[in-house]
């Protein structure tokens, strides 16, 4: 062989070996990035699912276990405001007709306790000073009932601000059947003791 053709051969030979190492080198590399860029993705953040057995007793709050503490409260809100168990009892005040409550809540400090349940004593003081009042050492309210087509229990909720033991939701509520768009709602909440109680009046809320 010439030694132009020698030379020439050995060049080329060179030039060979030098892609394939790079070739190799960029695989390699682009397989260690690909494994950096698993090891930096983030996993999908997931809410717990807070199993609610007692509304009452509510410990953890977050989205899951927002609808069922405001159902409670919704159902207390109507049933102090339809008198509790019903009385045929009533009497008229300043042109006004005004009915006894049931004796469950029929005083003040049975209604609160009732209430605080669900309410915190601020919220729950709100309301019954506002909507009903003592007659003959007994508790009446106006002769009137209060309906709502709003589904709560259905609800969902967006976290606002946070403490802890103070929270704000942003609750999206449906209209039964769906007749026309959500009602977005307001609701603070606060821990009292061990559990969760709604920290905004019901008459606010419902």
């Amino acid at each position: 062989m010439k030694l132009s053709q020698r030379l020439s051969f050995t060049v080329t030979t060179g030039v060979l070996v030098l892609s394939v190492l790079s070739s190799t080198a960029g695989a390699a590399a682009a397989t260690v990035a690909g494994k950096g860029d698993k090891q930096v993705q983030l996993p999908a953040q997931t809410v717990e699912k807070v199993v609610v057995t007692d509304p009452t007793a509510i410990t953890k709050l977050n989205n899951t276990s927002v609808a069922p503490l405001v159902t409670e409260a919704e159902k207390r809100y109507f049933y102090a405001m339809s008198g509790g168990k019903g009385t045929d009892k009533g009497f008229e005040l300043n042109g006004r007709q005004y009915r006894y409550l049931s004796d469950d809540i029929g005083t003040r400090a049975k209604l609160m306790d009732y209430l605080k349940q669900a309410y915190t004593e601020k919220a729950a003081a709100y309301f019954v000073d506002k909507y009903f009042i003592i007659h003959d050492g007994r508790l009446a309210q106006l002769n009137a009932d209060k309906g709502n087509i709003l589904e709560y229990n259905k609800a969902t909720a967006k976290m606002l601000t946070m403490t802890e033991t103070q929270r704000v939701y942003k609750l999206c509520v449906p209209y039964s059947e769906h007749k026309q768009g959500p009602k977005y709602i307001t609701v603070k909440f606060e821990k009292i003791g061990d559990y969760w109680r709604v920290d905004t009046a019901p008459h606010v809320i419902f």
